[in-house]
């Protein structure tokens, strides 16, 4: 009689225990409609860790809610005190508990606004890419991956969280992982023409011509190309630097037209359009641009500092063609185009220093400029102003040190 007493108290204490802990679940559930998460979060902290409720796909789904409801309270602009500082990476938490709640059950769904985890993780999702986004602002491209592919990972059908993945990828140096990002949205041809042109640029900088030109015409074909439609300022622009890098300056300029076309008094389409040409060596239309871009924007720094670049640039090309000159009156027509072009140079590298008088590149190229220009009889040499721009680039190595 003892014995059997004792069986059923312990039945009974057993069963009481595990009441208990099913009533926290339902305690956390109660003071989250109360939006009282601080209780809320110490119930089903509990609750997710004892050995009668931690395998329920229901204690994970609240567990998930209300770490969600904390990460938006702290993100608010005035978050409650009382939960600023409850708990650290509350995103995370609702974003691993989501996922073990689909572990447990994948067709789980509980009495409340966020039902499943499907809709949870999207929420998580929406929330990763804003933090990923605030990160690639901020130049903290490893925080950027990180966020990005927790928001990638929460909701792949997204296409702004796929980008933002693929983006910080690129960024952060995870080269690989970025490239198949694109080419996945490529494949699924997205609308948006960032993926495009970056896969692009990427086998561009990879060398592999044909490759990038398959994607940019592969956009090509989707996009609308009607003459009444709206064209892309920064997508044309490095749509016509990758022609012209593969040798189709016929289809380059087409592309650089069209959108001229449509924005015929846009400095800064010209400015970016002129700086790209000059890095594919097509100087004389980048002249072109950068000098009607100067007619509208006379101060501007970008004009005076690409103008000079492109001149600059084509003197130092001329310069290492003089090495291969064996006639000496070629080499010496060649020598007097070198020095025009550093002449021509000069009076807009000078102009950028004058408006941005720190800038480094502008300081070497004017440098070099001082230094290699042949002083004719009668002029003035450059001693004293090579002295200041010598001065300048010292005073920016030692802040740099610093």
């Amino acid at each position: 009689m003892k014995r059997m007493l004792a069986i059923l108290l312990m039945v009974a204490w057993t069963g009481t225990v595990a009441f208990a802990q099913k009533s926290a679940v339902n305690s956390a559930y109660t003071h989250y409609g109360n939006q009282y998460w601080d209780k809320a979060k110490r119930y089903i902290d509990a609750a997710s860790v004892h050995p009668d409720t931690k395998d329920d796909a229901k204690t994970w789904m609240f567990r998930g809610n209300i770490y969600l409801m904390i990460a938006n309270e702290q993100a608010s602009e005035k978050p409650n005190p009382k939960y600023a500082n409850l708990c650290e990476n509350a995103i995370d938490t609702a974003y691993e508990a989501y996922r073990k709640a689909s572990q447990l059950n994948p067709d789980i769904r509980v009495s409340m606004r966020i039902a499943d985890p499907v809709t949870g993780l999207a929420f998580c999702s929406d929330f990763f890419f804003n933090q990923a986004y605030t990160a690639l602002k901020e130049e903290k491209y490893d925080w950027a991956y990180d966020r990005g592919e927790k928001a990638y990972k929460s909701n792949p059908k997204d296409e702004n969280a796929y980008y933002i993945y693929a983006l910080a990828a690129e960024l952060s140096g995870h080269k690989d992982v970025a490239k198949q990002q694109y080419y996945n949205m490529t494949k699924a041809k997205v609308k948006r023409n960032e993926p495009y042109i970056r896969l692009a640029m990427m086998y561009k900088e990879e060398g592999d011509t044909n490759r990038a030109i398959k994607v940019i015409r592969q956009h090509s074909v989707l996009k609308d190309t009607s003459s009444n439609a709206k064209v892309n300022v920064e997508y044309a622009t490095q749509e016509a630097i990758i022609y012209a890098w593969a040798g189709d300056n016929e289809k380059s300029m087409q592309v650089m037209n069209r959108a001229l076309e449509q924005n015929p008094d846009n400095p800064v389409l010209m400015i970016n359009m002129g700086k790209e040409l000059i890095g594919v060596k097509n100087y004389e239309k980048a002249e072109e641009l950068l000098k009607k871009a100067q007619t509208l924007q006379p101060d501007n720094y970008y004009v005076y500092y690409n103008l000079g670049n492109c001149y600059y640039n084509r003197s130092s090309d001329i310069s290492k063609s003089m090495n291969d000159i064996a006639d000496d009156n070629e080499y010496a027509k060649t020598a007097a185009v070198y020095q025009q072009l550093l002449r021509d140079a000069l009076p807009y590298l000078e102009k950028a220093e004058s408006i941005n008088g720190m800038d480094h590149n502008t300081l070497v190229m004017l440098k070099q400029v001082y230094t290699r220009i042949e002083v004719n009889e009668g002029e003035p040499d450059f001693k004293e102003k090579l002295k200041a721009v010598e001065a300048k680039l010292k005073e920016l190595e030692s802040q740099k040190a610093k």
